[in-house]
């Protein structure tokens, strides 16, 4: 498998020297712990060094800028959700169920990590080697939750749209939820109001009325 640009010695590191066993982890460790108790931009390497017990010289070492150990940190992370996500899915008891434990799971993981989704957004039109990485796991996360859709539609639970563009507005959803909540929302609450909204839409019953009255006299 070919090396991760994330995991790859610094410049400034001596490459023939081996990695110690268990420190790579041990930075991973100390760098989630750091990075979801503060904001990407307030987190200084000097603070994940502390935290794990080594200088910086052996921090840049096994991560050359703090943007790559961030996308390690969560990429690790990514893998645990997809893990947790697949197995939840499985044992739910109707597609249905599966995408509320989708939504739950999915805003569970980001609720510390608000971050995230800013730093992929400035590098998505011009992405480097260490984002490309979650375009690919960002992949398979879409197909797992596309084929609970287009079971729920199967089940007579949604109606018969499109399964890619129903999971595209799902995670559209939950990424507008992680980055626009404001600190008193419950995860509770937002979990709810995703779900609410994404079964049933916004619209009350005479909205739409009127909204399928407007359709017609287009159509007319």
């Amino acid at each position: 498998m070919a090396t991760r640009a994330a995991d790859r010695p610094g410049r400034n590191g001596r490459r023939g020297r081996p990695p110690i066993p268990g420190v790579r982890q041990a930075i991973l460790a100390a760098g989630e712990r750091v990075f979801t108790r503060r904001d990407y931009s307030r987190v200084q390497m000097d603070d994940v060094a502390a935290a794990c017990g080594v200088g910086k010289g052996t921090l840049y070492r096994y991560f050359p800028s703090k943007q790559a150990l961030y996308l390690a940190v969560t990429f690790g992370g990514i893998e645990r959700l997809r893990d947790e996500i697949v197995a939840a899915v499985a044992s739910a008891d109707s597609a249905t169920r599966g995408i509320e434990e989708v939504v739950r799971r999915t805003l569970a993981f980001f609720w510390d990590r608000r971050g995230f989704f800013a730093l992929i957004h400035r590098h998505e039109l011009e992405p480097d080697a260490d984002v490309r990485e979650w375009f690919a796991q960002r992949a398979e996360l879409t197909r797992i939750v596309e084929d609970t859709v287009r079971r729920a539609i199967a089940a007579g639970d949604l109606r018969p749209i499109d399964p890619r563009l129903a999971t595209e507005m799902l995670f559209g959803m939950l990424r507008a939820a992680n980055r626009y909540r404001a600190r008193t929302d419950a995860f509770e609450t937002l979990v709810h109001a995703v779900m609410e909204t994404f079964l049933r839409g916004v619209a009350t019953p005479a909205g739409q009325r009127r909204l399928a009255a407007v359709q017609q006299r287009r159509r007319a």
